[in-house]
């Protein structure tokens, strides 16, 4: 029961819910008190309120909680039997074996993105790229405008700076493009196209129609041919941890360039 000044909230009664402690997903407080109960056991503690009467919303109230009963959850015993059930391996050695292995190469992913992120920031500081005003002004019109909502001056310069850095991007990956005389064949572009469409969640046939019935088809050759430029760039810097461990950037290119 959650009271403001005494007063029962209305709506702010509920009975026999399940909480398992720990999960934060209810009341701020609940947690605390719920801590060193026992069943049957009353507590009240002090919180801050959302909905309930007009202008309760926000306002510190005192909530009254029982716990009815305290139960606790069952875990499998982590053996061979827990992972033939939980994966394709017979034995735990072998589960944690794969699990490390996946974990070590997320975490070369992880570094591979930094790397890739830091080397396109440090080619655009060494180059000026003029950006034509009118073209900033337009996107950034059209795209405040498809959002459908009211800009403010904070929104409309944060728009305007992810264009800019955007568009200098590609310039910047374009004349890789231009100077590495990068090509992209039939078979990387239909490759780019079902990884693509996987992430929008369509069929590959779909998604492709889709992008030809927009007349961005050009725009998709582009794309990878730009991925490809960041690749070959990538290729040619030494790549290292914080420990002085060579990152295998070739290892991870699909991955990286997608």
């Amino acid at each position: 029961m959650a009271r403001v000044n005494g007063e029962v909230v209305d709506g702010g009664t509920a009975n026999n819910i399940s909480y398992e402690v720990g999960s934060d997903k209810m009341l701020p407080g609940l947690d605390e008190a719920l801590q060193g109960m026992s069943a049957n056991e009353t507590k009240t503690f002090q919180t801050e309120l959302f909905g309930g009467e007009p202008g309760s919303g926000g306002e510190v109230g005192d909530v009254d909680v029982t716990l009815n009963a305290v139960k606790k959850r069952e875990l499998p015993a982590l053996d061979d039997s827990f992972a033939a059930l939980a994966s394709e391996f017979e034995t735990l050695v072998e589960l944690r074996a794969d699990f490390k292995t996946r974990l070590e190469r997320v975490k070369s992913l992880e570094q591979g993105a930094q790397a890739r992120d830091l080397l396109v920031e440090q080619l655009l500081e060494k180059v000026e790229i003029p950006i034509p005003e009118s073209y900033v002004l337009a996107e950034t019109e059209e795209h405040l405008k498809g959002e459908g909502r009211e800009a403010d001056d904070a929104h409309r310069a944060e728009v305007d700076s992810d264009l800019r850095k955007s568009l200098k991007n590609n310039f910047l990956l374009d004349a890789i493009v231009d100077q590495e005389k990068v090509e992209v064949s039939e078979e990387e572009l239909s490759e780019f196209i079902v990884r693509t469409s996987m992430r929008y969640g369509m069929p590959p046939e779909q998604f492709a129609n889709e992008v030809a019935k927009a007349g961005q088809l050009s725009s998709l050759v582009a794309d990878v041919a730009r991925s490809k430029a960041l690749a070959v760039v990538l290729g040619r810097a030494k790549i290292v941890d914080k420990k002085g461990k060579s990152v295998d950037i070739e290892a991870l290119r699909p991955q990286l360039t997608q």
